[in-house]
């Protein structure tokens, strides 16, 4: 978490407007207060009171959040292998990006944006780990570290994958799943499930 005491506040709150380009009464709106309130807290000029310094300290905290979840993003989506972000949205499981790797794969993989659902897409063994994972408390960050092996019909036939797969912090104060793909042989998914079963929490 981001911390300050009142003398750094104002620094922060110019560097915050230097990197994204934000006004001063953009900002100052907010916070809830004045632009001339806003001014004086920028320059140092008047201290902001406890509450005044929290929300303040909230913005900083949620927008370098939101830089950080945005590399996720577009590492995801310029990989050349198969890795995927997703998050739960109410009752179903959002796609916030798949690879190059994975849209090259064609079908749905190829078809599906941003912010779609993907319950009922990738098939029924799909949606049965996405169960599973909102059972252990994955999409609310409880675990932080998943393997599960599963299956996925593509326009060249079946496919099977081992995947591992990390909580991270969204950009929406929640949390969202990045997680690898590696393709295996039909044989491998079939001793991996019969050996150590198909759904494994790593870590916690």
């Amino acid at each position: 978490m981001i911390t300050s005491d009142d003398t750094e506040v104002g620094k922060l709150l110019l560097a915050y407007r230097r990197e994204t380009g934000a006004k001063q009464a953009s900002v100052a709106e907010q916070l809830g207060i004045s632009q001339a309130h806003y001014s004086r807290i920028e320059t140092g000029a008047q201290q902001p009171s406890f509450h005044l310094h929290a929300r303040i300290m909230r913005l900083l905290e949620d927008v370098r959040f939101q830089y950080s979840f945005d590399r996720w993003r577009l590492t995801v989506r310029m990989s050349p292998t198969l890795v995927s972000l997703i998050r739960a949205r109410g009752n179903e499981i959002e796609l916030i990006e798949f690879s190059k790797g994975f849209r090259a794969l064609g079908g749905v993989y190829a078809l599906v944006e941003p912010g779609d659902q993907l319950d009922g897409v990738l098939g029924e063994d799909a949606d049965n780990h996405f169960q599973r994972l909102r059972q252990v408390g994955a999409f609310n960050g409880e675990v932080l570290l998943v393997e599960n092996t599963w299956r996925s019909i593509t326009p060249h036939g079946e496919a099977f994958y081992q995947a591992v797969s990390t909580a991270i912090p969204d950009d929406q104060c929640g949390t969202a799943l990045h997680s690898h793909h590696r393709p295996i042989k039909q044989h491998v998914y079939e001793e991996t499930i019969r050996d150590v079963g198909d759904f494994r929490i790593l870590m916690r």
